[in-house]
């Protein structure tokens, strides 16, 4: 389906959006990207939907990404974070409009969309125009676009952001059972990844830190537990918490941290959150999940900014 070997992109402040990176893709994977913003996931999936011009070879569906654009173009489906429509035409009509430029004869096509109009919960609004719609079902009917010419290689960016959990729960069975082609897509969303995943790749200012099959990369943390105490009424501004040489994270509601699955250290851990003016509501212990080992692996949080995310802000 597709192969990327040494692939590297500088932005125009010259720093590097992409060191180096290396992957590939076969029918029936689905390939989620993680890291925080300005780790790169954006550039990559652009790269592979062949619309940068980058250094190292990308290669799609046999073909190399600076050659046969239009055929290559014509097999992909490439939906970016931030849904593009014409406002004042209905949902319908932007939809015809994709089949239309994919060459689809009228009658098939408005099957398939009724089809996938109804998959997506649009049906009722499907000839409202986009303007009168909420976010979330606009990042619906972007799905819809890039789904009706039955595309053999699926790249989303952030596809599930908005969605409400019907929607959510719909577009994870769809994914799954997409079996012809192959997906790419990136999220920060742990439990999304987990289930929708055959690999994940942890990326981090433009590089591959670390890939694997979700399990694969659970088991890193498999003697862990993830401890969560939910807290209120420090105003101090703080975002960790050091307890017998482990560090807690703070945020403004919770205290989260990784410990061994007996828990030995949550009673002196407890005590410095109370000695920090914090008061306890309740604990909940859970299993890590992906957020945690990308935490474990990088030192930095998933909901983190990079540097190169922070040095376009500057």
């Amino acid at each position: 389906m597709f192969k990327i070997n040494s692939l590297s992109y500088k932005y125009l402040s010259g720093r590097e959006g992409l060191r180096d990176v290396c992957m590939e893709g076969v029918a029936g994977d689905r390939i989620v990207l993680m890291g925080p913003n300005g780790s790169g996931k954006t550039t990559l999936l652009s790269a592979l939907a062949t619309e940068l011009n980058s250094k190292g070879s990308v290669e799609v569906l046999g073909h190399s990404a600076d050659e046969n654009l239009q055929e290559v173009r014509r097999r992909i489906a490439f939906a970016g974070d931030r849904p593009v429509h014409l406002e004042e035409l209905s949902g319908i009509e932007n939809a015809q409009l994709f089949a239309d430029l994919y060459g689809l004869e009228r009658q098939y096509a408005e099957s398939v969309l009724d089809n996938l109009f109804t998959r997506f919960g649009l049906s009722k609004v499907k000839h409202f125009p986009v303007s009168s719609y909420s976010h979330g079902m606009k990042k619906k009917l972007q799905l819809v676009e890039g789904f009706v010419h039955s595309p053999e290689l699926l790249i989303l960016d952030e596809p599930t952001l908005g969605l409400d959990p019907l929607s959510l729960e719909e577009f994870i069975d769809f994914i799954v059972q997409f079996k012809k082609g192959c997906v790419v897509m990136a999220t920060n969303d742990p439990l999304v990844a987990t289930k929708v995943a055959t690999s994940v790749v942890f990326l981090m200012d433009g590089s591959v830190v670390a890939k694997g099959s979700p399990q694969e990369l659970l088991d890193q943390l498999d003697e862990e537990v993830k401890v969560e105490i939910w807290t209120s009424g420090s105003e101090q501004k703080i975002t960790s918490l050091e307890s017998d040489g482990m560090v807690a994270r703070v945020s403004p509601d919770k205290i989260v941290a990784n410990m061994p699955s007996d828990v030995a250290p949550l009673p002196e851990l407890m005590k410095t959150i109370l000695r920090a003016g914090f008061e306890i509501s309740r604990v909940e212990i859970a299993r890590p999940d992906l957020s945690d080992v990308f935490l474990m692996l990088t030192g930095r949080s998933l909901t983190e900014e990079s540097a190169v995310a922070r040095e376009q802000l500057t």
